[in-house]
């Protein structure tokens, strides 16, 4: 009911005796009246316990009205946001009403206000930073392990002390619980000697995890540069897999990155003078960070907390140097292509004439393909290639990407123009056992290999091997031939 029924009426549903002769039945009266037969018998109920109350209609009043904060809790409030920010640590309203819950006894009245109440009040007061509107975080596809010490992320960077010195900070951190397992801090630039002694100190107090993910630097990690360093050899030995992102993409270590800007803020809010006052400060900073503040991707649990309670699974057994060797090897043979793409185009011309790069853009370069080689795009609605006519679907992972295909009399090969790094390759002629008309399922050919594999594509194509493996032991003359 929209509108409240006016007295007049009420006193109609009151006194109507549906018993006298010739009276409407109780259905008929509602429909004269516009009423629902609830709306009836909840009114003549009111009657029989309220008598002449129920002329009037209820207050819609709140019967447990919203509490009004006084001058006391907001001036808390607003204390507690000031600390934060001058000591550099976040300071919204999140991070605001878990302050206050740790000091609960002595906050004003006992009673803190949600994170939306506190949101509210401070912005009332004019405490509030205005944000750019960003893309809303619903829209991201988080990733991370499930279980702790299932793999590290080591990243650094650089920071300026007070007294114009360089310093370079080493963050390593636990990609499922987010817990700070060894941030220090060198005078020297970033170099591999560095990095295995925050290793070595992580390792020795926690133990070796599976993996230890970096970027491309060759103080962390040379693999994809056809060998490998002292960094890979100790996590080896500790039974470590050193991996790393795809170059060129730092949001693989997305992770890290976000922890440089919180422990950036924090150095910059506390002045240090020099490596020494950097060193005291991380300290500081890996205590509070791992054992205070609430991270929103935990559900505003510590990382301290993540750790206890996740399930670890380190590492086991050393990784023998082959391991590494083969690795290096892969990654060695997959920039083959990397010659064929030195060469620069003087500049491009589209169908309509324009000038579309030319080399006076040097940042931007064109590979020059010779004549087996074409330039591909795959997008996310169309996401194949193509070969004598059939189309060959691709991962989502190849999907809003240009690659360079190379037809050699041998092998059918995608490569990044820009790395020369081979993505994609199966020998020729090709073999293929999901073929439906001229569509080709790239996990159903024989040899393929793939850097940029789903998990979906892997378990397919692994499914797939195990069929070839089984006819060329059944059908051994038919494969020799091909």
């Amino acid at each position: 009911m929209t509108n409240a029924l006016p007295p007049r009426v009420r006193a109609m549903i009151i006194n109507f005796d549906p018993t006298q002769p010739d009276a409407l039945s109780i259905s008929e009266f509602c429909k004269t009246q516009k009423i629902s037969r609830s709306i009836f018998y909840r009114l003549r109920n009111r009657a029989v316990n309220e008598s002449a109350a129920a002329l009037h209609s209820l207050s819609r009043a709140p019967r447990k009205p919203a509490r009004k904060y006084g001058p006391e809790v907001i001036n808390e409030l607003v204390k507690i946001r000031q600390r934060l920010k001058k000591d550099g640590w976040d300071y919204g309203p999140k991070t605001i009403h878990y302050e206050a819950t740790i000091n609960e006894d002595q906050f004003p009245g006992g009673k803190i206000p949600s994170v939306a109440t506190i949101a509210r009040l401070l912005a009332g007061v004019g405490h509030v930073d205005r944000n750019p509107r960003k893309r809303p975080k619903s829209s991201y596809v988080p990733f991370s392990r499930s279980t702790a010490m299932a793999m590290w992320q080591l990243d650094a960077f650089e920071y300026r002390a007070t007294r114009d010195q360089l310093v370079t900070v080493y963050q390593l951190i636990d990609d499922a619980s987010r817990f700070d397992v060894g941030s220090m801090a060198f005078q020297r630039h970033e170099n591999s000697q560095d990095a295995k002694e925050v290793l070595l100190r992580a390792i020795t107090e926690y133990g070796a995890p599976q993996e230890v993910l970096s970027d491309n630097s060759k103080a962390f990690n040379q693999l994809r540069s056809g060998t490998f360093g002292s960094v890979e050899i100790f996590l080896a030995s500790k039974g470590s897999m050193p991996i790393t992102g795809l170059p060129g993409r730092p949001t693989t270590q997305g992770k890290n990155e976000r922890s440089h800007r919180t422990l950036q803020r924090f150095l910059t809010a506390n002045k240090p003078k020099d490596l020494a006052d950097v060193q005291k400060l991380i300290r500081r900073y890996r205590e509070h960070y791992n054992t205070r503040r609430p991270h929103q991707s935990l559900n505003q649990a510590t990382p301290q907390a993540a750790w206890e309670l996740l399930e670890h699974t380190p590492a086991t057994e050393p990784i023998a140097l082959s391991v590494l060797e083969a690795k290096a090897a892969e990654y060695l043979s997959k920039r083959r292509l990397a010659t064929s793409v030195a060469h620069k185009l003087d500049v491009v011309v589209s169908k309509s004439g324009e000038i579309m790069r030319s080399t006076h853009d040097e940042s931007d370069p064109v590979p020059l393909l010779g004549p087996n080689q074409m330039l591909v795009e795959v997008t996310r609605e169309n996401r194949r290639t193509f070969y004598q006519g059939f189309h060959i679907s691709l991962p989502t992972s190849f999907a809003r990407r240009q690659f360079v295909r190379t037809i050699t009399d041998t092998e059918f090969l995608l490569s990044d123009p820009e790395t020369g790094e081979l993505v994609m390759s199966f020998p020729l002629p090709m073999v293929a056992l999901k073929v439906a008309g001229k569509f080709v399922s790239s996990y159903s050919i024989k040899g393929i290999q793939l850097t940029l594999a789903t998990r979906q594509w892997e378990k397919k194509a692994e499914r797939y091997r195990a069929v070839f493996q089984a006819q060329e032991e059944q059908m051994p003359a038919v494969f020799d031939h091909q």
